[in-house]
């Protein structure tokens, strides 16, 4: 006879196995919108498959738009199927949980394995990582700073043929540029391998991610970090798509500000100052890296504060403290710097969401990781960004959104009112 944790599992594993199959796909479909003046690699079968998806589906826009929205549309599907699984965890029977050997270090491994083909994805969606690589290789091989130069002052150079962004300085603190300096070296040089090893280290950052979380949960709740909270984070299609295959940086700026948050959970009976300087010190790091976060500022000093204030955190729990830090993450999203809400932005407040008990902020969060991604659709189908592009991208993002969220208020009620939930 299966146990209920033995179920769990079974399902959890064709849930991943239809995330392995869904980043395989997209991974293909990537390499359609890579930009005709970068040769990856000079390999014949590669070359016909290249040629092969910009004559099917480049030159077929409608094709690309309805394949592509087909396949977020399934990723989310079994995302939210992970969700519903994996909530009901904390109704297994309390010797079968701890006896189960389904971790959630155990689970983040699998998906990982899920979301391998990522890796070999092409960064479609954005050219970010182009002006990372040629930043890096600014101070590695002309000396520059890439915080005063601009890549046009190198014009001369191949790699500037496919980038977009080749008029401004670098938009991210010197934190980011000092440590992009990593994988361009790995690298050694060569377009191709440094692309790659630019790849793992985004993949990185996710690892990273998670290790902190894991120190997090069992300082807040006293026990491991849970299936549900590892799937809500480190399965969202959003996060996976911008982080692995579009490659953006911002986990590097997100794991030590939770690091950062992490030192002041707790007052340590001696050196309360030393804790304080270490949890200054990664926060200052997250804000080198991406100035975003410095609208954190003003809580750090409010946690700090708890330390000496017992009343403040009487009345301010750590759930209601992590709310505002999300919150506080959320507001960047609409300022000129960010260009009103870039998808990958979302990162910033999506991963505060396991330790938030507000179901109506995880669901809206959801809900905008899903029309981020549909985002791109207009842009697909005209191939530029124009001003009707634009507005229509604004559309689907927070037309839709509302939408699915008035959708999602309606379902909540009426689930409240069937099964009489006192809530």
């Amino acid at each position: 006879m299966l146990l209920i944790s033995d179920i769990l599992e079974k399902k959890l594993r064709w849930l991943l196995g239809g995330v392995f199959i869904v980043s395989l796909l997209y991974s293909f479909l990537s390499y359609s919108l890579t930009d005709p003046n970068l040769i990856l690699i000079s390999w014949e079968p590669y070359w016909d498959f290249q040629q092969w998806m910009w004559q099917n589906f480049f030159h077929n826009r409608q094709l690309l738009a309805a394949v592509y929205s087909g396949l977020v549309g399934a990723f989310f599907l079994l995302y939210l199927w992970g969700l519903k699984i994996t909530g009901k965890t904390k109704n297994l029977p309390e010797q079968e949980a701890a006896s189960s050997e389904l971790t959630a270090k155990k689970l983040f491994t699998w998906v990982l394995v899920a979301i391998s083909p990522l890796l070999f994805s092409y960064n479609a969606l954005s050219h970010d990582v182009f002006n990372y690589i040629f930043n890096a290789k600014m101070v590695a091989v002309y000396h520059a700073d890439p915080h005063q130069a601009v890549a046009l002052d190198f014009v001369r150079d191949p790699w500037t043929r496919f980038m977009h962004n080749t008029h401004t300085p670098a938009p991210y603190g010197y934190g980011w540029t000092g440590l992009s300096l990593l994988p361009y070296f790995a690298g050694f040089g060569k377009f191709f391998s440094t692309w790659l090893v630019f790849r793992l280290f985004a993949l990185l950052s996710l690892v990273l991610l998670f290790k902190v979380w894991q120190k997090i949960y069992q300082k807040l709740h006293d026990k491991p970090l849970s299936l549900y909270s590892t799937l809500l984070v480190f399965l969202n299609p959003l996060l996976l798509i911008e982080v692995i295959s579009n490659q953006h940086n911002d986990l590097w700026m997100m794991a030590p500000a939770l690091a950062s948050f992490y030192l002041l959970l707790e007052k340590p009976k001696k050196r309360a100052l030393g804790r304080i300087l270490l949890s200054l010190i990664f926060l200052a790091i997250s804000i080198s890296i991406k100035f975003a976060t410095a609208v954190l500022i003003p809580l750090w000093v409010l946690a700090v504060m708890s330390w000496w204030w017992g009343k403040l955190r009487r009345f301010l729990t750590w759930p209601h403290f992590f709310l505002l830090v999300s919150l506080a993450m959320f507001i960047p999203l609409f300022s000129s710097r960010s260009q009103q809400f870039l998808p990958w932005y979302l990162a910033w407040a999506f991963i505060w969401l396991p330790l938030i008990k507000e179901s109506w902020w995880k669901a809206w969060l959801i809900i905008l990781s899903l029309t981020g991604l549909l985002r791109y659709v207009p842009w697909i189908l005209a191939g530029e960004h124009n001003d009707l592009v634009l507005a229509n991208q604004k559309w689907m993002l927070w037309g839709v959104a509302l939408g699915l969220w008035f959708l999602w208020h309606l379902w909540f009620l009426w689930n409240k009112m069937r099964y009489n939930d006192p809530r």
